[in-house]
């Protein structure tokens, strides 16, 4: 019988946005407050510095600051598992180093994020991460990345003992059964929230979330029923949510998820750049649709 794997990712993840000031500079205090608030919905955890918290826009000390700010701001109810991804090897380790430093119990990584690398040097980038002993999440996003994680490039990945996870975002729910084939140890978490439940039918364990950030009670009880294999159940409820969970997979998701935690009076404030503010009337149709959500009886 395989051992089991050292840290199970079942549940909701947030990926976690990053409130901003007026004037661009990130709000420290809002960020504490809203993971707090996260903890106290119920999700299995929050993962800060990933794309939605705008990672590539922080300087190395907001960017430090944020991991330690959400770490005491759940107070150990939660885990908190940062983002690490870095242009190399080496500057990826060290802020998985960081993150262990806070007791972290786990990282998410993309690839290499300073050219396209071919997959020996994935594989050696990831390799590098694992030398801090932390368990990994590989982050498949060939949308922003230049680099798809393909199953058989997971396969590889999944011979590093500290890589357990993979976050699938490549929208195509046929990775999820074809990963199992090459790497039937990899642990799938859906990396798109428009895709969940079909990426749950298939056998992900768990979700790293977007629009959670918003609206936690509804995203809970999806994976609820999901995960109960209540399908029939979950149908109507994810019906009402995808014309918004579809966002999460445009290149507006920040701008559309923040747009959607103001509709539900979390304020957040806006984005730094080169992202823009969205257009008044994709902000009407966000806020509209955030509502029709709430607006469904759980």
């Amino acid at each position: 019988m395989a051992a089991a794997p050292p840290y199970q990712f079942r549940g909701i993840y947030v990926a976690s946005t990053m409130p901003m000031h007026p004037d661009g500079r990130v709000d420290l205090d809002a960020f504490s407050d809203h993971c707090s608030w996260l903890a106290d919905a119920g999700v299995a955890g929050i993962v800060p510095n990933g794309s939605l918290g705008e990672y590539e826009t922080l300087s190395d000390d907001e960017r430090a600051a944020v991991v330690k700010v959400a770490v005491d701001g759940v107070g150990g109810r939660i885990p908190v598992i940062p983002g690490v991804s870095a242009k190399s090897g080496p500057e990826a380790r060290r802020w998985a180093e960081q993150a262990a430093s806070l007791g972290c119990p786990a990282v998410m990584a993309l690839p290499p994020t300073s050219h396209a690398p071919t997959h020996d040097e994935v594989v050696a980038h990831f390799r590098e991460i694992a030398r801090v002993g932390l368990p990994i999440i590989a982050y498949n996003n060939p949308f922003s990345t230049r680099v798809d994680l393909v199953p058989a490039l997971v396969g590889r990945l999944a011979e590093i003992d500290e890589v357990v996870a993979v976050k699938e975002f490549s929208q195509d729910v046929r990775r999820v059964a074809a990963i199992h084939e090459h790497a039937p140890q990899m642990q799938i978490l859906c990396g798109s929230d428009d895709t969940f439940l079909e990426t749950m039918v298939m056998g992900a364990v768990g979700w790293i979330a977007g629009f959670v950030n918003a609206l936690p009670a509804h995203s809970m009880r999806l994976w609820e029923l999901c995960a109960a294999r209540d399908f029939d159940a979950a149908l109507p409820l994810y019906r009402v949510m995808l014309p918004l969970l579809r966002y999460d997979a445009d290149v507006r998701f920040v701008q559309a998820i923040k747009i959607a935690q103001d509709e539900v009076g979390r304020r957040i404030g806006g984005v730094r750049l080169p992202r823009l503010p969205l257009s008044a009337a994709d902000e009407a149709e966000v806020r509209e649709l955030a509502r029709r959500v709430q607006a469904f009886p759980l």
